[in-house]
């Protein structure tokens, strides 16, 4: 597909392709879910995927709201009632029924605040004041819309067909038809989060030219060790910077100068060699390396795409891979994974690409709006990533699947700090968190 917006959709859940998984497919069709066996344990990812499967098939006719049927799930494990408290139970692959009320069970969910719900937790209305033949409504919790946790978005089977709410926010007098004052926010006992390992390493540029190293644990987000500075300045404040692996940057200068930056050590103490000039007319904005020989580079709205064959490459070592198109007028970049980049517009949008060559590209619409705050956008890989504000924050976010070009799945994490990041750029090593 050449140059074509996708809007971001929900990744669908389309075959079973063993007895112990399920694909999860979109625009990367290799993703693959280790699927939950009825009644046990089962990740955030798989109770959305699951989800997800009703919602994409909402309009088939074995999916029309009815509680007195049922309808297969995905891997036609089993089948589940058609209407809202179905609809939870099949999408965290019970093994019973429950109505709403059995939902509330002490030995099946536990109260948690608002403020601490994930993707997949339950919202859950047990007043009857409908006169309907159960205590209802039930709605499957889909994830935060910004890092303030002030919208969210939700899978909700209340009538036909199945509905999916975006903006929706605590605020509001219903939600799904009924008063949000009643609503508790439960968890499944059995839901676990998906897991991610792996340390960030976070390069950084002072307004004085001087470089800083910062180590985060992926997983919790907490700094393992860091800011470690240099004492000394580059001699130029870059004005973009790609990291190619623990001990190598690239770093191009205000008059457009690429330059390779050897770092000797950033345990205690941050040096380097000095900068190893490259090559002129690097006039790029932004750039961003992949972890797999692609660098990419905008300047002017124009996205290049570079080979770098080696660790240290030397002047004439990168070559050009040709233009990939022009209309990139990011604000960020970063490389969520091999010819995948990650950007935010000065809109808000946060939009992820798929590079396949010169004029072959798809583009997805993650988020809307709201990700213009962010200076500098990085990943580490696992779909992990990192945004950094001017007045200092460092927050984390965690996409179940960077390559499904959806952000249902993406939520907002624990910020690894409130403010004292001050730097003026930010970049980090690929491919470092599984």
């Amino acid at each position: 597909m050449t140059g074509i917006s996708i809007r971001a959709a929900t990744a669908a859940v389309v075959a079973v392709l063993a007895a112990a998984t399920v694909a999860v497919t979109a625009a990367h069709a290799e993703t693959v879910t280790t699927a939950s066996a009825i009644g046990g344990q089962i990740t955030r990812t798989e109770v959305l995927a699951r989800a997800t499967d009703w919602y994409n098939r909402r309009h088939d006719a074995d999916l029309t709201y009815d509680w007195d049927a049922k309808a297969w799930d995905v891997g036609r494990t089993r089948q589940y009632r058609r209407d809202c408290s179905g609809y939870v139970g099949m999408a965290w692959h019970l093994g019973s029924d429950p109505n709403t009320d059995g939902l509330d069970s002490p030995t099946l969910t536990v109260p948690i605040p608002r403020a601490d719900l994930r993707p997949g937790d339950l919202l859950n209305d047990r007043v009857n004041d409908d006169g309907g033949r159960y205590p209802y409504h039930a709605i499957l919790f889909g994830g935060w819309e910004n890092a303030a946790k002030t919208t969210f978005w939700y899978y909700s089977f209340g009538s036909t067909p199945i509905d999916k709410v975006t903006g929706a926010s605590f605020g509001q007098a219903t939600l799904s038809g009924h008063p949000t004052s009643q609503y508790q926010a439960l968890r499944y006992r059995k839901i676990v989060d998906d897991q991610v390992s792996g340390t960030a390493s976070i390069y950084g540029v002072l307004a004085d030219g001087r470089l800083t190293y910062t180590a985060v644990d992926a997983a919790d987000g907490t700094r393992t060790h860091g800011a470690v500075t240099s004492g000394a300045s580059l001699g130029f404040v870059p004005k973009a910077m790609a990291t190619l692996n623990f001990n190598t940057l690239l770093v191009t200068s205000p008059s457009g100068q690429l330059y390779r930056v050897d770092v000797i050590t950033n345990n205690t103490s941050l040096a380097f060699n000095a900068p190893v000039l490259l090559g002129g007319g690097w006039t790029h904005d932004l750039l961003a390396y992949d972890g797999r020989g692609s660098l990419y580079g905008i300047a002017a709205g124009t996205l290049r795409r570079y080979a770098v064959p080696v660790h240290k490459p030397a002047a004439g070592d990168i070559t050009s891979d040709g233009v990939i198109d022009s209309g990139f007028t990011l604000k960020t970049l970063t490389a969520t994974g091999p010819d995948w980049l990650l950007g935010t517009t000065s809109g808000g949008e946060l939009l992820s690409y798929k590079i396949r060559g010169a004029g072959d590209w798809t583009r997805y619409e993650l988020k809307s709006s709201t990700w213009q705050v962010f200076t500098d956008l990085v990943s580490p890989g696992g779909g992990v990533y990192f945004g950094h504000n001017a007045e200092g924050a460092l927050y984390r976010y965690l996409d179940d699947d960077p390559f499904d070009g959806s952000g249902a799945d993406l939520r907002g994490l624990d910020a690894v700090d409130a403010q004292g990041w001050s730097q003026v750029l930010l970049s980090a090593q690929p491919a470092t968190v599984a």
